[in-house]
This record gives structure tokens, C-alpha cells and sequence, in this order.
């Protein structure tokens, strides 16, 4: 407590109570796309982020063992890249970094290009890309330092699940209605055809709700092993167990479960769909040592699964026959991939793909790709080989501490399989440039680098205490 007073708020909780107030508001707020939305987001990432590594850099200068932020190298190494990018550089040694920037500025050029140019073929798009780039990084680094306490990493576990839950309700009582394409019935988007809940994009939503699946299927198992703890504990009636307060548990949040994967197939997103059982899938075999975990998780997600056969999977089956992966993906990753001779080192711009395509595109020229629909075609076209090193580096680093802490519980396992469904969707999708599903992906990332280490947390606040009395 602080100073004495039972029940007041510590300065440290301010900032969690901050994380997750941004978590569950950017899903709803159209997904944080719009400015309106994404720059309140962005700031509350880095005011929260700079006041945690202030606080954390005032613990360690008084003696605590603050741990450092795992991936960090990497990270800035990522970020000093990007603002590579944006430095005009001579003509020569643009030629040599990044041939096909140089032919980007040449060919407008009435004469022999003279001017020094930057590595970005869209200098606004990548300062964007990197304010944004930064953001995430911060509130990934807050999450890492202020939610080691188990109470609060389930706080902001459930913050992801109910926005889940809330989007998905919102979406099938918009589908339901006489306007479903119209926004909570109040905007309808200029290309309105994917609208589906708050999001503009279909595919976006899935991209946000199949990340929360895996997190609701493990509060279930959760449930489930106590419930089965006490139907063990009983010699007589043992049915009577689904009474108690793991049976409730078990049901509410199975059926938490159930409406999730309800929103997930209305969607008709089909890479949601082929995410969820590729995660599902590894998460299985990722934890066979803990068979009963593993069991666990996928029991209630198939349970789910065939639960929700009644919505039908027929938009499913006629989107593959009728598009299949080749002519909605391969073709524009082929295409896509011609660009890479052309900025092979350092890419042609963090977030700049929309400008750096069009020159080469055969694919369907009379439409505007801004995505790649690949988010790792898009880093290593973006970045190039050694911005897409680092970005390899950051993920092989994120998901080896996640496999590791899955081995220590059923929710770490959660955050295993949310981590891998959104990782799996970003195959066929763009998630990690819609800044709800960003921000909650780095979230995510934060507490699986981080144990839960609740023996820190009497030092943590003795070092609050200090601070807020000086």
C-alpha cells in the first residue's frame, strides 16, 4: 500500500491499469486504424513506456534487480535501420546500398539524379512506420517490466479475452441487422465489402480473435483440471462436482470459448480459420511432455469446434474452390517477390510497400496493394535481408521463451498457441500493421519473455513506496 493507506493505488499500478485500458479499447475503436484512434493509442504506449523504463532505470540505480528487456539489441538494431532508411544519401552510395531506390528517384528525374535521396521510397510512410515501430517496442518493454505478478498478467489476459469477446458480439448483432455493413450502426466505410464488427476487415477481425481463442481455451482447461480435481475428491455423487465453483467456471468460460470460434467462422475469414487449427495443432504436439495440458486445450477446442458445425462451413469450401491460396495470394507474393533483387540489403522502406510495388506489379495492375498480404514477404521487401535478420532473430527469440514457459502451466500455454495463431495468420495477412492487433501481439510477447515472479514484487513496491514519498 502506500503510505499506510489500505486500498490506495501504487504509482506502478497506474501504468498496468494504462496497458489495459489501451488493450481494450483499441479493438473497439474501429482497431485503432484511424488517426483518431491510433494516435491516443501510440501515446499512451510511449508515455507508459518511457515512465516504466524510468522507473526501472531509477530502481536499478538503487541497488534492485531490475531484469533487462530480453530482444532489446535486436529491437533497436531494427530501429536505427529504419531511420537509415530515412537519411538522404549521395547518389553513389545509394546506387550501391539500394539499387532500386536509386532507379526510383532517377526515373522521375529530368536529369542525371545529383540530389542526395534516402533508402525509403516514401520517406512519410516509414517515419510513420517507425513511430509506430517504436511504440509497439515500448509497450512490449512495459508489459516485460510491470506484469510480473501473476494477478495482473491474468488481468490482462482476460482485458484480451473480454475485448474479444465484445468485438465478436458486436459483430454478430451487426450481421444480424438491417445495416451490417454500417459500423455500430453509425459509419459505413467507404469500401465497406469485408466490414465485420468494429473492424473494417474481415480478416482483421479474425486476426485479433484467433489470438484470443487459444487464451479462453486455457482459462477453460484451467477450469477443466480443477473441476476434475474435485470430481476425483469425491467417493459418491460425484456428478456433483459440476456444482461447484470449478464446474461453474468451466462452463462460463468454455461457452467464452465457444462464442469466440462463433465469431471466428462468421467471419468467413479463411486464413482465421486455417491460423486456428495450425495453432491449435502445434500447440498439441509443443506441449506433449504435458499431455494432460495438451489434452486439455485441444479437447475444449474441439468440443468448441463441433459446436459451432451448425453455423456451417460452406463459405469456407466455395471461398477455396473459388479462390483457393493461388489467385488471392500466391500470384501477388510472386509478383511481389520481383522486388527483391532491387532492394536486397536494406529494403526500399519500412511500411513503404504500397509506393515500392507499383513500378514492378503485373499482378492485377489496375488495383493498389498497400499489404503484401505476407507480413514476412513484406519485412524482408521492406527491410531486406538484414532488417529481415533482425526481425527472424526477434521472432525465434519470442517463440522459444514462449514454448519454454509453456512447459510451466496451462496458461503460459495459452499465450503459446496466441502467439503462434496470429504468427500463422500474418502468412496470409497484414496484423502486425493494425495497431489493435500490434499493440496486443506485443502485449502477448511481453508477458510470455516474462515468468511469473511474484518474488519480486514486495521489493517492487518497497522501491514505489520510496519514489512516491520523495
Amino acid at each position: 500500500m502506500t503510505d499506510g493507506v489500505r486500498g490506495a493505488v501504487e504509482p506502478r499500478d497506474l501504468l498496468r491499469y494504462a496497458i489495459l485500458f489501451l488493450l481494450l479499447a483499441g479493438p473497439l475503436a474501429l482497431g485503432a486504424v484511424h488517426e483518431a484512434a491510433s494516435i491516443p493509442l501510440l501515446a499512451v504506449a510511449y508515455t507508459t513506456g518511457l515512465l516504466s523504463w524510468a522507473r526501472g532505470h531509477w530502481a536499478r540505480a538503487h541497488g534492485a534487480a531490475v531484469p533487462l528487456v530480453p530482444g532489446r539489441g535486436p529491437l533497436l538494431a531494427l530501429c536505427a535501420l529504419v531511420l537509415l532508411q530515412l537519411l538522404p544519401l549521395p547518389p553513389r552510395l545509394l546506387r550501391l546500398l539500394s539499387p532500386g531506390s536509386f532507379s526510383y528517384y532517377d526515373d522521375v528525374a529530368l536529369l542525371p539524379l545529383a540530389d542526395w535521396k534516402p533508402i525509403s521510397v516514401s520517406p512519410p510512410d516509414t517515419l510513420r512506420g517507425l513511430l509506430f515501430l517504436g511504440g509497439m517496442g515500448l509497450l512490449y518493454a512495459t508489459v516485460f517490466r510491470e506484469f510480473d505478478e501473476t494477478r495482473w498478467r491474468r488481468r490482462l489476459i482476460w482485458t484480451v479475452v473480454d475485448a474479444g469477446l465484445l468485438i465478436t458480439l458486436v459483430a454478430l448483432i451487426q450481421a444480424a441487422s438491417s445495416e451490417p455493413r454500417k459500423i455500430y450502426g453509425l459509419w459505413r466505410p467507404r469500401w465497406d465489402w469485408g466490414v465485420f464488427g468494429p473492424y473494417v476487415g474481415r480478416n482483421n477481425f479474425a486476426g485479433y480473435v484467433v489470438m484470443t481463442i487459444p487464451l479462453a481455451l486455457a482459462f477453460a482447461a484451467q477450469s477443466l483440471q480443477e473441476l476434475r480435481r474435485g470430481w476425483a475428491r469425491r467417493k459418491r455423487a460425484r456428478w456433483l462436482a459440476l456444482g461447484d465453483r470449478a464446474g461453474t467456471a468451466t462452463v462460463a468460460r468454455a461457452a467464452v470459448a465457444l462464442a469466440l470460434i462463433i465469431g471466428l467462422l462468421s467471419s468467413q475469414s479463411r486464413g482465421g480459420l486455417v491460423a486456428f487449427l495450425l495453432s491449435t495443432s502445434t500447440l498439441g504436439l509443443a506441449l506433449w511432455s504435458r499431455r494432460r495440458a495438451a489434452a486439455g486445450i485441444v479437447l475444449v477446442a474441439v468440443v468448441a469446434l463441433a459446436g459451432t458445425s451448425w453455423i456451417g462451413l460452406d463459405a469456407f469450401v466455395h471461398g477455396f474452390e473459388q479462390r483457393g491460396i493461388r489467385t488471392s495470394r500466391l500470384e501477388l507474393w510472386h509478383d511481389a517477390l520481383r522486388l527483391v533483387p532491387h532492394f536486397p540489403l536494406l529494403g526500399a522502406g519500412f511500411n513503404a510497400f504500397g509506393t515500392s510495388y507499383p513500378p514492378y506489379q503485373t499482378y492485377f495492375k489496375d488495383v493498389w496493394w498497400g499489404e503484401a498480404h505476407n507480413e514476412y514477404l513484406q519485412s524482408l521487401i521492406d527491410t531486406g535481408l538484414v532488417g529481415a535478420g533482425l526481425a527472424g532473430m526477434l521472432i525465434v527469440r519470442l517463440f522459444g521463451a514462449a514454448l519454454r514457459g509453456a512447459q510451466r502451466g496451462t496458461l503460459e500455454a495459452g499465450l503459446l498457441g496466441a502467439l503462434l495463431a496470429l504468427g500463422f495468420h500474418n502468412l496470409f495477412d497484414f496484423s502486425w500493421q493494425i495497431p489493435a492487433n500490434a499493440a496486443t501481439f506485443a502485449a502477448l510477447s511481453g508477458l510470455a519473455l516474462r515468468p511469473s515472479a511474484a518474488a519480486d514484487s514486495n521489493e517492487w513496491r518497497r522501491l514505489d513506496r520510496e519514489l512516491h514519498s520523495t
